[in-house]
């Protein structure tokens, strides 16, 4: 034993009682768990975070996991299940930090081992602390025979899960940043007391304010510079850059198109200068500014910036005080009953949907422009393309190569994309099959460029549909269902709250109307595995 962890202090981590819910794995002969010493300390439980970068590349936590258990147990691989194509939707596979243990509800022993070890990852240790295994491996969730269990809110225990795959074909483990790394007790001796934000997220600190320009604010920011971006934003101008002010700053910079990355940074300040929006500072930037191509002169109408913003009752900021001087009401900047009330008029006159929301449509219409008429539908969306599309009527199996079978080898992750359809695509297709019931064949039919459709674009054909309180028809059916709540198309009060939690989760601004971000952020839950 090293120096280092003797000074630590070390205990030897027994081995856990299995619950009576998981009763059936004692009835076969499962090895005890790995064990080793380990530090009094324990681990910072996982946040929940999110996939947000495409880097399909295996992270060395991940791999040591899956080769600790694999081998320790006998069963499965480590060398398949770890990273996914960026076209999988959002799923921490697209960034090398989640397992597939292909381990099998139908096979007793594969059973008994996945009932043992969720069971054990998940356990609270001898000092009560809830899923303290999974925190010294930096595990985030797990997901196993309908049901799923979370670091970050052990108190749910292992609910229910009603996602698009059952995962009763394998264990799903998804890690942290540490836990992705390698950072976390069991690896090092050393408990976490810190959270690793992943790459490129942690915001570079604050410079001191200078004469020539705006400094880059992030949360934990205060003074009157943020108290400026806070109006423009519309949140609270209190000088203090909390959770609220980011998601405000992230919604802001989705519709204004620079890059959402909740911190008022140069681009950001860049942008609000431009729109003459807060006062340019100082001398002229050291980079010249671009000569503005004579082809793309500014538009000269003032709404013609918001053209692609969506807003409605309980927005704030620019965008609704150029609303409200074209609809002549007061241009307080509050989007409040009696701009709701002007919208809908103006909505009305001009044969839209009289929903108080506006998009692109009524911009345009405020414009001068031509409107159509918007009424909702309960027939399904108008059908996206997708990179299968072209590819519904296309059979491959063992032998089959080109361009096709690299799209395939892509979408299932895990497989070298040589464009050769050999025994490892197969046995990929074939767990593929399993996993969404459609037999075992190996062989990629229509069927499955179907599945694997519906599995990477489930509501992609909803982005440029808006629905809110009142709302009704097919979109609000297939939110509801994303959402789990009553699917009966009306969108109510229930439907509402699921919204602006979602949002919330999301940190998105809770405004409960459902545009491209927030049916972005909704995949993104259903796309979880």
């Amino acid at each position: 034993m090293s120096r280092a962890v003797r000074a630590l202090g070390v205990l030897s981590i027994p081995v856990l009682t299995v619950p009576l819910a998981m009763a059936d794995a004692q009835a076969a002969s499962v090895p005890k768990p790995p064990s080793k010493a380990l530090p009094s300390a324990l681990d910072l439980a996982s946040p929940y975070q999110a996939q947000r970068l495409c880097d399909p590349v295996a992270k060395p936590g991940v791999v040591a996991f899956a080769t600790l258990f694999s081998s320790h147990y006998g069963l499965g691989s480590a060398s398949y299940g770890i990273i996914r194509n960026c076209n999988s939707g959002l799923t921490e596979h697209s960034e090398g930090r989640a397992w597939d243990w292909m381990l099998s509800v139908n096979k007793p022993n594969e059973k008994a081992v996945a009932d043992s070890v969720t069971a054990w990852l998940s356990a609270p240790d001898a000092q009560g602390r809830p899923g303290a295994m999974a925190r010294r491996f930096g595990i985030m969730y797990i997901i196993w025979n309908h049901k799923m269990w979370r670091a970050y809110d052990p108190g749910r225990g292992w609910a229910t899960y009603t996602g698009p795959v059952p995962h009763t074909d394998h264990i799903h483990f998804s890690f942290s940043w540490d836990g992705a790394y390698g950072h976390t007790s069991w690896w090092t001796g050393k408990a976490i007391t810190t959270i690793d934000p992943g790459p490129g997220s942690a915001p570079a600190p604050a410079p001191a304010p200078a004469p020539t320009s705006y400094p880059v604010l992030a949360k934990g920011s205060t003074g009157p510079d943020v108290a400026l971006a806070q109006k423009v934003v519309g949140a609270t101008p209190d000088g203090q850059f909390g959770p609220k002010t980011e998601a405000a700053v992230r919604s802001w910079q989705g519709s204004h198109g620079v890059a959402v990355t909740g911190v008022m940074d140069a681009p950001t300040w860049a942008k609000m200068v431009a729109l003459k929006l807060v006062p340019a500072r100082g001398a002229a930037p050291s980079t010249p500014t671009p000569t503005p191509t004579p082809a793309k002169p500014a538009p000269a109408d003032p709404l013609a910036q918001y053209a692609a913003t969506t807003i409605s009752k309980g927005a704030t900021g620019p965008a609704v005080v150029a609303l409200q001087k074209a609809l002549h009401v007061t241009a307080d900047g509050q989007f409040g009953p009696k701009t709701e009330a002007a919208v809908k008029a103006f909505q009305t006159r001009r044969n839209l949907t009289a929903n108080g929301v506006v998009g692109p449509p009524t911009w345009k219409a405020l414009m001068g422009g031509t409107a159509t008429t918007s009424t909702p539908s309960r027939s399904a969306p108008a059908r996206t393309a997708t990179p299968y599309t072209a590819l519904m009527s296309t059979v491959l199996r063992t032998g089959s190569r080109g361009d096709a079978v690299k799209v395939l080898q892509r979408a299932l992750g895990g497989l070298a994309v040589d464009g050769a359809y050999g025994a490892r695509t197969a046995s990929a297709v074939s767990a593929f099959q399993r996993s969404h019931h459609l037999g075992d064949t190996g062989v990629t039919d229509s069927k499955v460029w179907k599945a694997l459709e519906a599995r990477d674009y489930p509501l992609r054909g909803y982005y440029s549909t808006v629905v809110k309180k009142g709302s009704k028809g097919a979109a609000v059916v297939a939110l509801q269902k994303a959402l789990h709540v009553g699917a009966d198309g009306d969108f109510g009060p229930q439907t509402e709250a699921a919204v602006k939690a979602l949002q919330g989760r999301a940190k998105l601004a809770r405004t409960g109307v459902v545009a491209t971000v927030t049916w972005k952020a909704v995949e993104a839950e259903l796309r979880k595995r």
